[in-house]
């Protein structure tokens, strides 16, 4: 198709007629939100008012920043402690007190003022009575919304024909309780033309949270409001179970065996005050949760990571991990995170590794799930991967994922490791609707094994699926 030149120029005034009425919408409905990264080190009351100035101007960004790199005289008079014009200062109060050059080195409202010993940022007077400036927001009012969501608005009044952008700051601080003292430092959260905010995503549980806003035209800015109060409604949660539970490699000192269980932080809606470290050796040939003497030890909160002495060896070890948190004087206990530690293989315990790379002939290759079965009240997964000329022992390790009960909660995260000298295994132990990773690696000697392993991940069927697919299987559902 041909088209004449009337018909394309008169397209492309169209097409640009539509962008600048969308750009307009909106730069109106206040959604418009300039760069601000470039501007973190400037005060936020200073880069608004530079905004304002700029709001109109077809390139606003470099706009803005020669406003701020000039700087400009804010509002508002010194107090009536100056030197005269011509004084000199003392040089120690030169070296100590010269803290400003001009009003925009300072934040908020304060001004760059000549004191009685140097020139330093000092509230300014009669801001309240200066001509030209918006007046302080008023009548603040929050409402909750979804999704953890506040929409906030305000009354506002203007005083020129000046365009206003309003300036919103929250602090807050985890607890029960308020206490002023415990406030964080103020943030940005949002810039609005309108007297109305939806602050997306914000509010977390077990929080206090203070709001200010400030108005500023090109004129400048009377300051923020006094600042308001709101409570996250929903209460927080225990944390999450601890994620990325492993063991790293066991060593002997004097006849004694060692291991050093680390883990990652759980997702938490406080912050994590402690973890608790469980650790009991199981019985042989015991039901699951069969041990003989749970111990226990406290860990601090940046610490993710714990040395257990003077394991035995050909044992059974059950692992536990717990995050807590402090609400009031409620104490919320998280989810445990969970592993089996066998010492059976560990009896030459060494810290020496062989290091593989990803082209190594040690690395398991064509790993792969075969099937998964029910076998003698027990839901298993074979899995195979290639086998080598020679012949190899080789370490499986799988972890179990989600686990949906009746309740769709997820059940403790699990660890469980065996050998082999085959090139298949059947994974035990499995319960329905989970998803775990099995990895496999290849062991060189006795006293040394690899740390390059292959994975494979699968998702568990119900009970009811599996029925279906092999219509003898009598299984039971498993929580």
């Amino acid at each position: 198709m041909v088209w004449s030149s009337s018909v394309v120029q008169h397209t492309s005034v169209l097409l640009l007629l539509l962008v600048a009425a969308q750009l307009a919408t909106t730069v109106l409905s206040g959604r418009h939100r300039p760069k601000t990264k470039e501007y973190e080190h400037y005060d936020v009351l200073i880069v608004a008012t530079c905004e304002a100035k700029c709001w109109d101007n077809s390139h606003r960004n470099v706009c803005v920043k020669s406003c701020l790199q000039k700087g400009s005289e804010k509002p508002g008079a010194c107090p009536n402690l100056l030197y005269p014009e011509g004084s000199t200062l003392s040089p120690f109060a030169a070296v100590c007190m010269n803290t400003c050059k001009v009003d925009t080195d300072c934040p908020k409202t304060t001004k760059c003022c000549r004191h009685k010993c140097g020139i330093t940022c000092q509230s300014a007077l009669n801001l309240n009575n200066a001509p030209g400036l918006p007046e302080l927001p008023s009548d603040i009012v929050i409402r909750a919304r979804k999704k953890r969501s506040l929409f906030v608005e305000w009354k506002a009044k203007k005083v020129s024909a000046n365009r206003v952008l309003y300036v919103i700051e929250e602090r807050h601080h985890p607890g029960k309780y308020f206490t002023e003292s415990h406030m964080g430092e103020w943030n940005l959260c949002y810039r609005s033309t309108k007297a109305g905010a939806l602050l997306k995503h914000i509010v977390r549980p077990g929080r206090w949270y203070q709001f200010r806003i400030a108005a500023v035209n090109t004129n400048g800015t009377k300051g923020f409001s006094d600042p308001i109060q709101y409570i996250a409604q929903a209460g927080p949660k225990p944390p999450k179970a601890p994620q990325s539970v492993i063991v790293g490699p066991l060593w002997t000192i004097n006849g004694s065996l060692h291991a050093e269980l680390k883990w990652t932080p759980p997702y938490s809606d406080l912050p994590i005050q402690k973890y608790k470290v469980f650790w009991s050796r199981r019985l042989h040939g015991a039901t699951a949760l069969d041990s003989v003497l749970v111990l226990q030890q406290t860990v601090p909160k940046d610490q993710t990571h714990f040395i257990i002495n003077n394991l035995e060896m050909d044992s059974l070890y059950f692992l536990q991990v717990q995050a807590l948190v402090q609400y009031g004087k409620e104490i919320l206990r998280g989810e445990k995170s969970g592993l089996i530690l066998n010492t059976t293989y560990y009896s030459n315990a060494t810290e020496n590794l062989i290091h593989l790379n990803p082209q190594s002939p040690r690395r398991v290759e064509d790993l792969q799930l075969q099937k998964l079965f029910w076998s003698q009240g027990d839901l298993k997964a074979r899995i195979v991967w290639k086998a080598k000329s020679s012949p190899v022992k080789y370490t499986i390790v799988w972890w179990s994922g989600p686990c949906k009960s009746n309740n769709d909660h997820y059940a403790p995260h699990l660890k469980l490791a065996a050998t082999t000298k085959g090139s298949h295994f059947d994974i035990y132990d499995l319960q329905f609707e989970c998803r775990y990773r099995v990895s496999v690696r290849e062991t060189a000697a006795a006293s040394m094994k690899t740390i390059f392993d292959t994975s494979v991940t699968f998702t568990t069927p119900s009970c009811k699926e599996l029925q279906s697919r092999h219509k003898r299987t009598k299984c039971n559902r498993r929580l």
